[in-house]
């Protein structure tokens, strides 16, 4: 199992922790700048579900980036929603999101350590990573395979539900719309290599899960609700076929360092 807490000292979090139980039931948002911390006002119409900032406070974290910028989900849930997610990648800035639960009076259970992602951060270990959607995803892993052999991908925006989205959406079918967007090329599966990008189908009529393939039937994959492993298919041309396997590849010009 990987260790997390590393992104926020503990006595620093110790700090801030007090701002998002005195919140509840809103979602509170903290700008963290080293060793010190900067609480901005949430003037959503509905702070209970999402977190909107004045004009001048999003000005200056955009001027001036913070380290991280955390803001709480007070339903108990710490998964990105898909606004978090492509505001994430919008804005370019380390976000954290702190679990808050409490009751519908007022009381607050637990304020969890945040869950942080983004550039600026360490690439935790490819292998042993709990799975957390839009944070620690298959997507995240199979970036981060690439970005460790010297390929800068493009981040893309999450779809925890991509039938909420009209036809003809990049969130609708995003495993379909996404690879050939960031860079990659489709192969043959017979032709595969050993850093090939895969997609795949499960239990589901369109592509919906990413993996890196390892070479001798190894896969490098992060299934919902599991550590990230390096998966050994059996009878792989099988599941190839039974699963629809689509093998991608990144031109080597793409690599940006090794």
């Amino acid at each position: 199992m990987v260790d997390y807490i590393r992104q926020l000292p503990k006595a620093l979090w110790e700090q801030i922790r007090p701002i998002f139980h005195k919140a509840y039931p809103n979602e509170a948002v903290v700008a963290v700048y080293g060793d010190t911390f900067v609480q901005l006002e949430n003037i959503s119409p509905k702070p209970m579900f999402y977190f909107q900032l004045r004009p001048e406070d999003e000005a200056r974290i955009l001027t001036d980036k913070p380290d991280l910028l955390l803001h709480s989900h007070p339903h108990g849930k710490s998964d990105a929603s898909d606004e978090d997610s492509a505001q994430q990648i919008a804005t370019g800035i380390n976000w954290g999101i702190v679990a808050v639960v409490g009751n519908a009076i007022g009381d607050v259970y637990s304020v969890a350590y945040p869950e942080c992602w983004g550039d600026g951060l360490d690439i935790l270990p490819l292998v042993g990573r709990s799975f957390k959607w839009g944070i620690r995803d298959c997507w995240t892993l199979a970036r981060d395979y690439y970005r460790l052999e010297g390929f800068q991908l493009q981040n893309v925006p999450r779809a925890a539900d991509p039938a909420k989205y009209p036809q003809g959406h990049p969130q609708s079918d995003p495993f379909t719309y996404w690879p050939p967007k960031v860079g990659f090329k489709p192969v043959r599966p017979h032709e595969r290599k050993v850093g090939d990008f895969v997609v795949m189908n499960l239990r589901s009529s369109r592509p919906n899960h990413c993996a890196v393939y390892l070479g001798e039937s190894r896969y490098l994959t992060q299934f919902t609700d599991r550590y990230s492993e390096e998966w050994q298919v059996k009878n792989e041309q099988s599941l190839i076929e039974q699963w629809s396997f689509e093998f991608y590849r990144l031109p080597e010009r793409k690599r940006t360092s090794k």
